[in-house]
């Protein structure tokens, strides 16, 4: 099943039943997660129902959602898969304990039965979202996987509980309170999404990643919250024993252990070829097991900056995979009405178009991919964390309060200068090095950062009694956690506590609208692990990020793709708003009507739009932000 979803109502004069309409209701804007009918449990109070996957190697894919161990009863949904479902079931079978499907909601649910939520949560390999209704203990459970690759959002007031593996999923109950979280629209301007556990909407949660979290159901009906309870965190523990050859060769074995464990007994599954180092080492792994031809999805856009497919093109060739590929030249005002529905929250990362089209693309064609997700966090692939590694060295040969003392004013006074070659566009880098280590990554990671976005937000956000963003809080906070022995072990820290979660939404939402699973072998926590163990000297090296990674597969691989810097794959949003977005912009965003001037200070964003049409600055991604958060309104506030 991918899409999971229920109700708890409380008992008393306005005591409602649970009702398998409101369930249905909830389910059929979700069917795009599970297109192969529904299962539900409607007793009193209580209501539960999945969407069931629509492909499946298996015949029971149709298992029931209630299951019964001597006295116990349980109602489980699982939105995800479990990747070592192989071995857990040789556990199980050790045991004595026989399963009748295949399907693992009933591998959890023994798993459940047998150990309990604490016991089983640390031996599970996969992405998952679960609900699990304990009825001999009057006691419901959230579960979410290690690194948040698949959702679930839960509201609750003095009446009832709801859950949904998304939020149009609780909207479509009907009776929520919708009162947007100002703070949430801050997150949004620095991310680029609302992270963590907070929604866009003020009674309506996340449970977070890497948690699990209990409802205790009294007897008039409430669910008592108890946690969230973290059961898995990346916890890097550097080992310098191993030598740089023992290190080659255990990443090669563990990636191949996780591939070989996903790929499982799936025929034809394919994979996203970016053309990039990741996507092409699960390309070449893929390709030794089975004798299949590997399907491959590929994208470009007309604009050759935005276009790698000549790489990508390269490894195909390689490995002999079945390659499609698409230059595309997509009608942008349509595909941002698309982002909208997909992403039922405001999200403006500019690499989620890409993801939606590729998405779009394979699933014409089969119906599980592979991707290099992950990778850069693991291995430390990204620019920024090769060019803060550079502040920091500036950062030692000074004391903080001189730092603060020349380069504070120097980075708020200096212009953006976006139309100017790279070696003069120094004001982030000003404003870092007055800052510490941690503060400053945090700055690096922002898509809108001070004191720009203090400008360009609302007057409510100067208030005193507004609750300020506190997401830089977490990112210096997750780097701290590296103890300021290791600058970029404290970078992967922010990134893979705090910014990769969010990035899944992004694969999530993208490749469910199409009715399509992604795998992806670099979030396997064993993965994980083995790269918090290898020394940063290992990760960059020679201007180089994934410097190992790049050793390890070396002689599989075109010396371009070896050697090039990390390009990425994002829309061409600086082109677009010149061009096909610039009068919707200018008449919804900029407009007399304008749906987010209670958040936004329209007049900054004017200024903003006129210096980036003119060319004086180049503001795509803060203007791709407010044209996302419009629309979305629009759509989910009208």
């Amino acid at each position: 099943m991918s899409a999971i979803f229920g109700t708890v109502y409380r008992r008393g004069n306005a005591f409602r039943p649970a009702e398998l309409s409101t369930l249905q209701r909830m389910g059929a804007v979700l069917t795009h997660r599970g297109k192969n009918g529904d299962a539900f449990f409607v007793r009193e109070n209580l209501g539960m129902g999945a969407c069931l996957w629509a492909e499946t190697v298996f015949e029971e894919a149709d298992s029931p959602i209630e299951y019964h161990f001597g006295e116990k009863t349980l109602i489980v949904l699982l939105d995800g898969e479990i990747y070592n479902s192989a071995e857990l079931r040789e556990e199980l079978d050790d045991l004595g304990l026989e399963l009748q499907t295949e399907e693992d909601t009933e591998l959890l649910a023994f798993l459940y039965a047998e150990y309990g939520l604490e016991r089983l949560l640390p031996r599970l390999r996969g992405k998952f979202a679960a609900a699990i209704l304990d009825l001999s203990e009057n006691a419901l459970y959230f579960v979410r996987d290690p690194l948040g690759q698949k959702p679930l959002y839960y509201y609750q007031d003095d009446k009832k509980l709801l859950f949904a593996s998304e939020l149009k999923g609780i909207l479509a109950h009907g009776d929520v309170k919708l009162e947007i979280l100002p703070t949430a629209v801050e997150d949004y301007f620095i991310m680029g999404c609302v992270p963590g556990e907070r929604s866009i909407y003020r009674h309506i949660r996340k449970m977070m990643h890497g948690s699990w979290m209990k409802f205790q159901l009294r007897e008039d009906g409430s669910a008592e919250p108890l946690g969230p309870f973290r059961y898995w965190r990346f916890t890097p523990q550097t080992n310098e024993d191993v030598t740089e050859e023992e290190w080659l060769e255990r990443i090669r074995e563990q990636l191949e252990e996780t591939i070989s464990m996903m790929k499982g007994e799936v025929p034809g599954a394919g994979a996203f070829l970016s053309g990039g180092l990741d996507s092409s080492i699960v390309v070449a792994i893929q390709s030794r097991y089975g004798c299949e031809q590997i399907p491959t999805f590929s994208i470009g856009f007309q604009e050759n900056a935005f276009n790698e497919l000549n790489f990508a093109e390269a490894i195909s060739d390689r490995f002999g995979t079945d390659m499609y590929e698409e230059i595309v030249e997509p009608d942008a005002v349509e595909e941002l009405k698309n982002l909208v529905e997909c992403y039922d929250e405001p999200y403006s990362d500019p690499s989620a178009l890409p993801t939606l089209l590729v998405s779009r693309l394979a699933a014409h064609h089969v119906s599980i991919v592979f991707s290099g997700d992950g990778g850069d966090e693991c291995f430390a692939g990204y620019a920024r964390q090769i060019h803060d590694m550079k502040e920091d060295m500036l950062r030692s040969l000074m004391p903080g309060f001189l730092r603060r003392m020349i380069f504070g004013p120097l980075g708020y006074i200096y212009p953006k200068m976006d139309f100017m070659p790279r070696i003069f566009r120094l004001k982030t880098a000003f404003r870092n090095l007055s800052m510490s280590a941690g503060d400053a990554y945090a700055n690096s990671l922002s898509f809108c950062r001070d004191p720009m976005r203090q400008k360009l937000l609302a007057p409510l956000y100067r208030t005193p009694g507004f609750v300020p963003s506190d997401i830089g809080k977490q990112f210096s906070d997750a780097f701290a956690l590296a103890g300021g022995r290791d600058t970029l072990l404290g970078m992967q820290m922010a990134e893979i506590s705090v910014a990769l979660p969010e990035a899944m939404v992004k694969v999530d939402r993208a490749s469910m609208m199409c009715g399509l699973e992604v795998r992806s072998p670099f979030l396997d926590t064993k993965v994980l692990e083995l790269a918090g163990q290898i020394p940063s000297e290992f990760k960059i090296r020679e201007g180089l990020g994934k410097w190992i990674l790049r050793k390890s597969f070396e002689p599989q691989f075109p010396m371009k793709l070896k050697s090039r810097p990390k390009q990425g794959f994002e829309l061409p949003t600086d082109a677009w708003l010149r061009g096909p977005l610039k009068e919707i912009f200018r008449e919804e965003v900029l407009g007399k009507n304008s749906r987010i001037s209670q958040w936004v200070d329209i007049n900054y964003a004017k200024k903003l739009y006129r210096d980036h049409a003119q060319g004086i600055g180049s503001y795509g991604g803060t203007l791709w932000s407010l044209l996302f958060l419009e629309k979305w309104a629009e759509r989910w506030l009208d």
